[in-house]
């Protein structure tokens, strides 16, 4: 979300920029569909997925209609003009992708680059799933769905989810031939510098590479909310104790921020029953990410420690943001009765 936010933020403010570097960015006209914003360049991923919606997707191929006409132009233009076509999205590691209609979107190029950036296992899917969950909190607050914790999603998704993540994502990419080059960023080597990294050393591009060393910075960062206290929220009001009308949006959040608030007032945030991963599940997860650094980043791993470096870091994540709270039991014991009674609007 960074890297998207700032390419078009820099756009807004001048234009001149990436023309400079011989960059050509999609505009929504260019590219159109449902995300737009910093979010242009996901219309491509979308109305590439194979069966659209059905599978998954944001977008059906009535949404897609536009797309199809606008953005090969754009290609088209682009190519004729001798033109790099720079375009960034999280949602190119959707598995579902039809990867003979993205190459079909990106002809008459056929040099295409690949950029993958590295987070490890540990740290990208609390984060992953707390995106997630701000998609779909009005649902899991209307009683749709079971809101599910973290605990809870990685039981049931983790096997599926892991397709998303970055080393996978490159090796799928790698394995086709339309596909030039595909290169790893090590998000965690690069640090804050990702989008200097990027646009300096990968793509050499002198111009943004000037605006960012003079301070050009995103307006937005990919941060998600954790989603503990609004869990918690949701399923005290489906079990009687909290007497609001949620289906304001107003009201949930001001619930969550007071049971949040008032529950670190007497220091009992603590003592909150939680439930934790499998411990099978934490290992496999532990081993893949030592198989992957090992393969993939061994300088880089040697000089963290090793695996005796990756197992502490891997430790404390767990500790910090892999366990949930159990709601049910917390509900069960009343010990946030008086708590859940104060909250009145």
């Amino acid at each position: 979300t960074a890297l998207q936010a700032f390419i078009y933020d820099l756009i807004y403010v001048n234009a001149t920029i990436f023309p400079r570097d011989n960059l050509r960015i999609p505009s929504y006209d260019e590219l159109p569909g449902v995300f737009a914003k910093e979010g242009v360049g996901l219309n491509l991923p979308h109305c590439s997925i194979d069966g659209f919606k059905t599978n998954g997707g944001t977008m059906n191929a009535g949404m897609c209609a536009r797309m199809r006409l606008a953005f090969p132009r754009f290609v088209q233009d682009a190519y004729n003009k001798s033109e790099n076509v720079l375009i960034v999205a999280e949602d190119f590691d959707r598995a579902e992708i039809d990867f003979n209609r993205l190459r079909f979107y990106l002809q008459p190029y056929k040099k295409v680059k690949v950029i993958v950036t590295y987070r490890r296992l540990h740290d990208w899917l609390p984060s992953w799933y707390n995106q997630i969950m701000d998609h779909y909190t009005l649902v899991y607050a209307k009683g749709e769905q079971n809101y599910p914790s973290f605990v809870e999603w990685m039981d049931t998704n983790y096997d599926k989810f892991l397709e998303a993540h970055s080393i996978p994502v490159a090796d799928r990419y790698r394995s086709f031939n339309f596909v030039e080059s595909v290169h790893l960023v090590n998000m965690h080597e690069v640090g804050k510098n990702l989008i200097e990294h990027f646009f300096c050393n990968h793509l050499q591009a002198r111009a943004t590479c000037q605006v960012i060393r003079e301070g050009a910075k995103p307006s937005k960062s990919n941060i998600g909310t954790n989603h503990e206290y609004e869990r918690l929220t949701i399923k005290a009001k489906f079990r009687g104790k909290i007497q609001t009308d949620f289906n304001k949006l107003g009201n949930r959040v001001k619930a969550t921020r007071f049971l949040k608030r008032r529950v670190q007032e007497i220091n009992a945030h603590d003592a909150l029953p939680r439930i934790c991963p499998r411990d099978a599940l934490l290992e496999q997860i532990f081993q893949t990410e030592l198989e992957q650094e090992r393969t993939y980043f061994p300088e880089w791993h040697e000089s963290q420690g090793e695996e005796e470096g990756l197992r502490n870091e891997f430790n404390m994540a767990v500790k910090k943001k892999f366990c949930s709270f159990d709601v049910d039991k917390i509900i069960d014991s009343g010990m946030l009765d008086s708590i859940f009674k104060e909250f009145t609007i």
